[in-house]
């Protein structure tokens, strides 16, 4: 490649050591012409960097501790191209993702663009359940989606996506005081600013989960007290920002229940055995559903004790005091 790049691809990474190499392989691999790769690095422990160093065609750019939302910011002014592509160190690309991402920017309203989230080949059994599992909810919190055809969206997650570098400047990057919901609130300023995203389900990535359901426990609760400070800032935004107020109206009504213990005892079976049978019919497994049902009620307990610890937490509820939290 000679000139200056169409696409800069930014990957924020820390610690990522069992799987950067797998990622930086992968976009290697990338069917285009005109590219840099530029990986920022956190402040890693457990030799990234040293890893990134041995590939002669990725930049990279240290830093102490600072948060994903700097590390990408940094990446974004180091930029060169005109379009600047972000993926994450827990993940592999597929080879056509750079030109299936930049479909959508024939239209010149188009800001940004996202694709799908697969799970790699050597993913553990649980990180597969959890994906599958994750797709399944994905109506609801738009992390994952299941359309097939290209459309428009309100929010494609960092870890699959691409903006134009000028949009990005005039909306000032991401908020670095937000780890996660970074991306959220990024996407929810460009829309506000009369911008266009859209949704291409042909641009993959595969995206390692976490191996244990302890980890998806974890990652649920961060998710849901990342929810608190945007809906302080900006309202309920999301569908899944009314689960909460909609949770304490059942958890009343539940209350209300336990005055008469054979309703809420049907209450207890109920919930549940509907979830199961949702999972059923969109699974045909009895076996999946079971273990999907197990997963809906841990992500609803885990998520909104994350959300609602934010709001009883000062220090959760406001954002500049979570800079530099990362994985």
């Amino acid at each position: 490649m000679t000139g200056e790049p169409r696409v800069s691809i930014v990957i924020p990474v820390y610690n990522s050591r069992k799987t950067i190499e797998k990622c930086i392989e992968s976009l290697l691999l990338l069917d285009h012409d005109s590219l840099e790769i530029i990986i920022v690095d956190d402040g890693s422990t457990d030799g990234t960097p040293e890893l990134c160093d041995r590939y002669s065609e990725v930049r990279l750019i240290r830093l102490s501790r600072g948060g994903p939302s700097r590390a990408r910011n940094i990446g974004i002014t180091a930029a060169r191209g005109e379009f600047v592509a972000f993926t994450d160190g827990d993940c592999l690309v597929d080879a056509r993702w750079l030109k299936e991402l930049e479909v959508p920017f024939a239209d010149p309203r188009i800001a940004g663009t996202g694709g799908d989230q697969k799970s790699p080949d050597d993913e553990t059994e649980t990180g597969r359940i959890v994906q599958e599992f994750l797709k399944s909810i994905g109506f609801i919190t738009g992390y994952i989606k299941t359309d097939a055809q290209l459309r428009e969206t309100e929010h494609n997650p960092s870890c699959n996506s691409m903006y134009r570098k000028q949009v990005l400047l005039d909306v000032g990057g991401f908020d670095e005081s937000l780890w996660p919901g970074e991306d959220v609130e990024l996407d929810l300023k460009i829309v506000r600013k009369g911008h266009k995203l859209m949704y291409n389900p042909s641009a993959v990535v595969f995206h390692y989960r976490p191996s244990t359901y302890r980890g998806f426990c974890r990652m649920m609760l961060r998710y849901g007290a990342s929810q608190w400070p945007l809906v302080m800032k900006y309202g309920l935004f999301r569908k899944l920002h009314y689960i909460p107020p909609l949770l304490i109206v059942c958890f009343l009504g539940f209350l209300a229940a336990l005055c008469r213990e054979a309703a809420a005892a049907f209450l207890v079976i109920v919930f549940p055995a509907l979830f199961f049978a949702w999972f059923l019919w969109k699974t045909e497994s009895v076996s999946k559903s079971l273990t999907f049902t197990g997963l809906i009620l841990g992500t609803i307990l885990c998520w909104n004790w994350g959300f609602f610890s934010g709001w009883i937490n000062k220090k959760a509820a406001q954002p500049e005091q979570r800079a530099g939290v990362t994985e």
